[in-house]
Formats: C-alpha cells, structure tokens, sequence
C-alpha cells in the first residue's frame, strides 16, 4: 500500500520545480492580464512544423530570412515593415585545417532584438538557417520582445526574468511547439578534422524542455474545449513532458482556474 501512494504521489507531480512552476503560473497570469485574457489566447492557434503552416520559401540567405519572418508575422498579427533583418556575421570555422580544429571556438547568439532608428532590429545567425523550425522559433521569441516590452509593469522576477517570459509568450501567440523542439537538439556529426563522428546536443531559447512541457499544458487546460492533436508534432522529450504535466493540472484543477480568474479580469 505505501509503495501504491509513493507511486501515485510521483505521478501526480509536475516535471518542473516548485518555484518554477510557481513563477509560470504568475507569468501566464501577467500576460493573460495584459495581452487580453482567453478570448486573445484563443485568437492564437497552435502553429506546426509542418508546410501547411510554414510553405518552402524558395530562398536562401537574408532572402529566406525575411521570407519566414514575414509568414511568422502573419501569424502573430503584427506590422513586419516595422522590422529590420540583418544576418550576423558567421561564427569561427572550428576547422582551421585538415588536421587541426580550434577547442571551444567562440559562438554568438542565435538572434537578438534591439530598436534601430525607429524600428525593430532583429540579427540572426546564419547557422540557424539550416533549420526551419529553429528559425522560426528564433523569429517568434524576437518579435514577443517588443510586444513584451509595450506592457508598462515588469514580468514577475523583474527584469532578470525577461527573456523567461519572452519564451512563455511564444506559447500564448501558438508557437510553443517550436519553442520546446529547438530547447534541445540532439544531432550526428562527423568531425573530418579528426575521423569521429557521433552525437551532439545543442539547446536554444531560455525555458528547459521540461518548462515548455508545463507552458503548454498549462495552455491546453486554459484552453479545455480544443483538442491537442497538436501534440503529435512534439519531439519524443517534449511530448513526455507536456503529458506528465497535463495530468498533474487535471489533479490540481485550482491552479488553472486561479488563472482563469485573471483571465477573466484582463482589460
């Protein structure tokens, strides 16, 4: 009987910590408060990586960027002529001759936001252009900063948390699926400088794979009359953890109906 309730104390947890958890669901309430409550939440259907959502562009280097920057901003609803693209300037070749290759050579963010005369900046690295769907999730975490940084009171935790928040936004506007596909990677590779090949492991974005698990159920059950075949289009990871983390709402049906009680007071 003990090892019973062990067990179904350990299945009813979230796959987050508790001050983790704490903090999203103090997230999803500022961003429902200012970003208008379910009925803007329901505005946002889920996005897929699939070319139903997001077609070929056709093109290649800056051209391919803002080909996808402009079916992203369809989605989300905003003015793309408010933007600038730029590529940033590729990272160091770790291959430097047949024989030799640099340790740990120094690599730049996948993207980043500033304004630039009056309109959005936005940099990408050119290695992201290799995947669509990491491309698109840096896209969709660049255009929620200034969408973010419109609301006049900080996220909860402050500034610090800014960039946590910019993630959990991505799930709010239907990109959460690209958000925790792209959080880790895992990839072969063959080093020609040294014959080996294997695996690597790689992670974009600030959130775990285990926090985008809870993001999007907690998106599912504010959310309880869509269906979540969306699901399906979750890596193996990612797909486990939002699973997990939806059973433990239907547990804790309280914590979604807080939220929905400040949903309900959005204006």
């Amino acid at each position: 009987m003990l090892n019973f309730l062990r067990n179904a104390i350990l299945r009813s947890q979230p796959t987050i910590g508790t001050d983790d958890m704490e903090w999203q669901l103090e997230a999803w309430s500022w961003l429902l408060r200012n970003l208008g409550g379910l009925e803007a939440l329901s505005a946002y259907p889920m996005k897929l990586p699939s070319r139903a959502d997001f077609p070929p562009s056709g093109e290649t280097g800056l051209e391919h960027v803002e080909a996808v920057f402009q079916q992203v901003t369809r989605c989300f609803g905003v003015d793309g002529t408010n933007f600038r693209l730029e590529l940033q300037e590729p990272d160091v070749d770790p291959l430097v001759a047949p024989m030799a290759a640099v340790v740990d050579p120094p690599s730049g963010p996948l993207g980043t936001y500033r304004t630039d005369d009056e309109r959005h900046l936005i940099t990408v690295n050119p290695k992201a252009l290799a995947d669509l769907e990491q491309l698109i999730s840096i896209l969709a975490h660049e255009i929620c900063h200034p969408i973010l940084l419109s609301i006049a009171d900080e996220p909860p935790g402050g500034a610090e948390a800014e960039e946590f928040a910019t993630d959990l936004a991505m799930v709010f506007f239907g990109f959460g699926i690209f958000g925790a596909n792209t959080a880790l990677v895992h990839r072969q590779y063959q080093d020609t400088a040294s014959g080996s090949q294997g695996w690597s492991i790689s992670r974009s974005g600030y959130l775990t794979q285990n926090e985008w698990g809870f993001a999007l159920a907690v998106r599912q059950h504010l959310l309880p009359d869509t269906d979540d075949s969306w699901s399906r289009h979750l890596v193996t990871g990612a797909l486990a953890h939002y699973a997990k983390n939806s059973k433990f709402l239907s547990r804790n049906p309280h914590l979604v109906e807080e939220l929905l009680d400040a949903a309900s007071s959005a204006g």
